[in-house]
C-alpha cells in the first residue's frame, strides 16, 4: 500500500464509517440497506469473498469494493471486484492505492486475472471511462 492509505475488511463498525461515502454514491441506499448489504456478504463469507475498505490516516474511508475468486472459462483463477466506490479528490492518489490493494489480494488468491464489474450505464458515462480502472491497467503494464 502507501503511507497515505491504509485497506481494511470490512466490519459493522467500519460498514457505519463506509456510509457517507456509500450515500454520496446512491443517496437511495438507506443506512439499513447498506448494513445489510454489510451483512450478507461478511456473515460466514469464505476466504475468497470479502468487503474491503481504504482510509487514510485520519480514519476516513475513501473507497470501497466487494471482491470474489472464481475462474474464467480457461479456468484461470480470478479476482472480481463489484460495488467499486471511490471518493475522486484532488490531489489524492486514491486510484493507485485501490488499484495496490486489488493486486495485492488477487496475489493473495494466486488469481492470474482481475475483473472489475460496471453496472449498466447511460452513453454518456460510458464515454467517461474510470480512472481506478485505468489505474489498474497501467499498473499492470508497468509490472509486465
Amino acid at each position: 500500500m502507501n503511507e497515505q492509505f491504509q485497506a481494511l475488511p470490512i466490519d459493522h463498525q467500519d460498514a457505519i464509517a463506509a456510509y457517507p461515502l456509500v450515500f454520496m454514491h446512491d443517496a437511495s441506499i438507506t443506512t439499513e440497506q447498506w448494513l445489510r448489504f454489510v451483512r450478507q456478504r461478511s456473515r460466514g463469507s469464505s476466504p475468497e469473498t470479502g468487503l474491503i475498505a481504504i482510509r487514510d490516516r485520519r480514519g476516513v474511508i475513501h473507497a470501497v469494493f466487494s471482491y470474489r475468486v472464481d475462474s474464467d472459462l480457461r479456468v484461470r483463477k480470478r479476482l472480481s471486484i463489484s460495488d467499486l466506490i471511490v471518493a475522486h479528490l484532488p490531489g489524492s492518489r486514491i486510484d493507485d492505492a485501490v488499484s495496490s490493494v486489488v493486486a495485492d489480494v488477487s496475489a493473495r488468491h494466486g488469481c492470474q486475472i482481475v475483473t472489475i464489474e460496471r453496472p449498466f450505464a447511460t452513453p454518456s458515462a460510458r464515454r467517461a471511462g474510470c480512472p481506478t480502472a485505468e489505474a489498474l491497467l497501467h499498473r499492470n503494464r508497468r509490472v509486465n
